[in-house]
């Protein structure tokens, strides 16, 4: 029995992919278990940078480490861009909250200006900005 060429061509065709599909990438990165990866990702965008900069709050940084311990591991606090600057507001309104599973409960607003990068806290009792470092003077460290 002989094979036409046309399916002859067809096996040596998918039998290359199958050995091309047996040898990883050169390309590919293989993380080593219980090894992490403790290189910082590239700020791909300006919400990107100003997230981390809110990330890397010591406050921030307290509270989700309390917010995980109380949970016993199974809650994290999210860390998101709520509104991009406008023409009418030059921040980014910042928002680090909690899904409880029901809904996201905000620990913290803040307003990062979308030129200087100054960061200020949202004031929800008095519908105000402070500045960051008035915020740490009038707040003890306990409530933040």
């Amino acid at each position: 029995m002989r094979i036409s060429g046309s399916y002859q061509s067809l096996v040596i065709l998918l039998t290359g992919i199958m050995l091309m599909a047996c040898h990883p990438s050169p390309d590919k990165k293989v993380e080593q278990p219980g090894v992490k990866n403790t290189a910082k990702p590239k700020v791909v965008n300006q919400e990107d940078e100003v997230v981390n900069l809110i990330l890397n709050l010591p406050e921030v940084k307290r509270k989700s480490a309390q917010v995980e311990k109380d949970s016993q591991g199974k809650r994290h606090l999210e860390t998101y861009v709520e509104t991009p600057p406008t023409a009418k507001d030059p921040n980014y309104w910042v928002k680090v909250a909690e899904d409880n599973g029901n809904s996201l409960v905000a620990y913290y607003i803040f307003a990062v200006h979308g030129k200087t990068h100054q960061i200020s806290m949202y004031d929800e009792v008095n519908d105000s900005l402070k500045p960051l470092s008035k915020w740490r003077e009038e707040t003890p460290a306990n409530e933040r």
